[in-house]
């Protein structure tokens, strides 16, 4: 899941645990049932980190019923659809053969214009990783140091770091053994929003 580096790693586990069970379930876990899917025997360790989640704004009670807590009420989540090319435009229909799809935190405004790609390749290490999934916003623009996704018009793409030069916009691989190249006939589709590692 998306990382919070505000978080402890059992902070994120539970949160992450806590989105995914309620993406899958449509409603959140048990105090026990948490405990279960973290491998914590103890409930009150379980609460603390609630707690704890709560205090970051992360989380609110789940009112009126007998479950631990929810995600906070700006935050939800949605299933992002896995595409392995990238859509012309949010609604270009080319949503409707994904490769699956990731739950991800959706803080504000219509999960629609989110679609979500897996990273291949190390031109982008050291800040994405080869198996990394990203969450993009579809749009048209970016500015410059933006994580972009470029299109070309084979459908395939290529996600690397945006700058803005005199002679034009500039690919530029954030690995330093690869060398920057003009975007020539590709267009942005997406600015990288978020990122989704499993450790």
């Amino acid at each position: 899941m998306t990382k919070d580096p505000t978080l402890t790693p059992r902070q994120q586990q539970i949160l992450d645990l806590l989105r995914n069970f309620t993406a899958d379930h449509g409603y959140p876990p048990t105090v026990r049932e948490l405990g279960r899917l973290a491998g914590v025997s103890s409930p009150d360790t379980v609460q603390y980190h609630l707690d704890k989640l709560r205090e970051k704004g992360l989380l609110e009670e789940a009112h009126g019923r007998s479950r631990a807590a929810q995600i906070a009420a700006g935050e939800r989540v949605a299933l992002i659809p896995i595409l392995g090319r990238v859509p012309a435009g949010p609604a270009s229909g080319a949503y409707a053969e994904p490769l699956g799809h990731v739950p991800a935190a959706v803080e504000r405004g219509d999960a629609s214009g989110l679609f979500a790609l897996k990273v291949k390749g190390d031109s982008m290490e050291s800040t994405l990783w080869n198996g990394d999934t990203v969450v993009v916003r579809w749009q048209e623009t970016a500015s410059s140091n933006d994580v972009v996704v470029v299109r070309y018009d084979d459908g395939e793409a290529t996600v690397k770091r945006l700058k803005l030069k005199p002679s034009g916009l500039v690919l530029v691989p954030d690995n330093p053994k690869y060398d920057p190249f003009p975007i020539g006939q590709g267009r942005i589709a997406g600015k990288v929003i978020s990122l989704i590692r499993k450790l």
